[in-house]
């Protein structure tokens, strides 16, 4: 193995004088690394008694590392890297200020300066002042902390769509760091629209290496996300949390005592109604709306599902926590659907997707059972009645069938080439983070370290292949 390191790192060096964005990685068997950028290595050299190489020094022209042959464990070398996402905390020059002992509150908005070096991925972000803070629910107790930043003026950010607006993912407890990339690629190729990318980065505060993140649209109405008009359209989230601003509950036709949480996520109804009578009438009028499509799905007797919902997008949607085996919309948690305008001419469109870090057989520590179900069987929740009304509906199964057939058939079998790349390209990041953020039990879940990146990517390949396989002879396609 060490004779194939010392011919990798000799290519390396030689590659086109060490083009700028060259990075080389080399790991070492207690889980220490060293990094370098190919064109601030000046000389690599090797030395040794009785013909073998015992020790490498690499040299640059602030140091000089010397690594014993037997340390290293593997050398990662990419022609670019994955960007790289500074941000200073103008108030915190000393960052620990914020993380021991004076709360780093998800709600406080820091002013900082923000800059993205695009490592030769994506284009690189001038430095520029922007709004940070945190984001998440459950995800904000963890060491590990989700984020997100707000620019004064919209631009593309590694390569999205334009906005002012985007959100760092921390993935704490995904030791593939891959779960919520899979689900969104798979929605994607679904065709499903308003699906967020996914684009992995590493994340410094103030100097300071915080870990391996994507990077991602902020869900709202806006060209950068659901793209539709904000003074017709309305964007509602199905979350227990009601913690938005405008909220109802819907209530069961045929079950007075089972009732959904349902919130206006966009747009500002202040701002487009400003007069309290108008905006009152505005969201009565939306929650009317509202319950008649959900009446169909819980009360269909004599009713046409296609009149309220787009069907085929509905089974694409479902597919998705299907294949994933996410049980968040059971409660309900993170469940997005929105319309372009009031009335009888328009339908509602479920989605985006959002939120596999509790899927793909997760149970607490790793992959679990394949066989789960993501809508509990017992009914236990309001969301798993409303999702098995929708999936038991002899309207939607039609669909659902042909729509899992051509997955089946056509996006499955590409699926693993995308894991494969895709645990290539973050392989690096992700084992410096897990080195970062080692195993750490935190109560209701475990947290794995990351840095054995191959293995967790070939888990989930595992897992996804039982899945799919017992989903296909199972009455109702692992559903419920």
């Amino acid at each position: 193995m060490k004779k194939s390191i010392i011919a990798m790192l000799a290519l390396a060096m030689c590659a086109t004088a060490a083009a700028q964005n060259e990075h080389m990685y080399i790991f070492r068997n207690n889980r220490s690394f060293d990094f370098f950028r190919l064109s601030d290595i000046s000389e690599i050299t090797y030395s040794g008694t009785g013909g073998k190489y015992s020790t490498m020094a690499v040299k640059t022209a602030t140091e000089e590392k010397r690594i014993t042959m037997q340390q290293i464990d593997s050398c990662v070398v990419r022609s670019t890297a994955i960007p790289d996402i500074y941000v200073n905390l103008k108030e915190y020059p000393d960052i620990d200020q914020l993380f021991d002992g004076n709360g780093f509150n998800k709600s406080t908005i820091y002013p900082a300066r923000l800059r993205i070096d695009g490592n030769g991925m994506s284009d690189d972000l001038p430095e520029q002042d922007v709004e940070f803070r945190g984001r998440g629910n459950s995800t904000w107790s963890f060491k590990k902390k989700p984020y997100r930043f707000k620019m004064k003026k919209k631009a593309s950010v590694c390569d999205l769509p334009k906005a002012k607006t985007f959100a760092l993912i921390a993935n704490y407890i995904d030791p593939s760091h891959m779960r919520n990339a899979v689900a969104l690629w798979v929605a994607r190729e679904l065709g499903l629209p308003y699906t967020n990318h996914t684009v992995p980065v590493n994340v410094y505060l103030n100097g300071y290496y915080r870990g391996a993140y994507f990077i991602t649209e902020k869900i709202g109405i806006g060209s950068g996300s659901v793209d539709i008009d904000e003074n017709t359209g309305m964007l509602f989230e199905l979350d227990n949390a009601l913690d938005e601003d405008y909220t109802f509950i819907y209530t069961f036709a045929n079950d007075r005592s089972k009732s959904l949480p349902v919130m206006v996520k966009d747009p500002d109804l202040d701002e487009i109604k400003p007069n309290p009578v108008e905006r009152t009438a505005y969201l009565n009028d939306w929650k009317s709306d509202f319950t008649k499509m959900a009446n169909a799905i819980t009360s269909p007797a004599g009713k046409r599902l296609a009149d309220y919902i787009d069907v085929e997008e509905a089974a694409r949607y479902v597919l998705v926590y299907a294949l994933s085996c996410n049980g968040e919309l059971q409660h309900p948690k993170s469940m997005y659907i929105h319309k372009e305008a009031l009335g009888a001419g328009h339908v509602y469109h479920f989605g985006p997707v959002w939120d596999f870090d509790w899927a793909f057989g997760f149970n607490g520590y790793y992959h679990g059972d394949h066989k789960g179900l993501p809508f509990a069987a017992d009914l236990e929740y309001a969301g798993a009645s409303f999702m098995q009304a929708l999936v038991g509906n002899q309207e939607f199964r039609t669909v659902f069938k042909r729509v899992w057939d051509d997955f089946y058939a056509n996006i499955y079998p590409r699926m693993f080439d995308f894991i494969e790349n895709y645990s290539c390209m973050i392989e690096p990041s992700a084992r410096r983070d897990g080195l970062l953020w080692p195993d750490d039990n935190i109560g209701w879940a475990m947290h794995t370290s990351s840095f054995d990146t191959a293995e967790h990517a070939a888990e989930l390949s595992s897992w996804l292949r039982k899945r799919v396989e017992w989903c296909n002879t199972h009455p109702n396609w692992g559903l419920y």
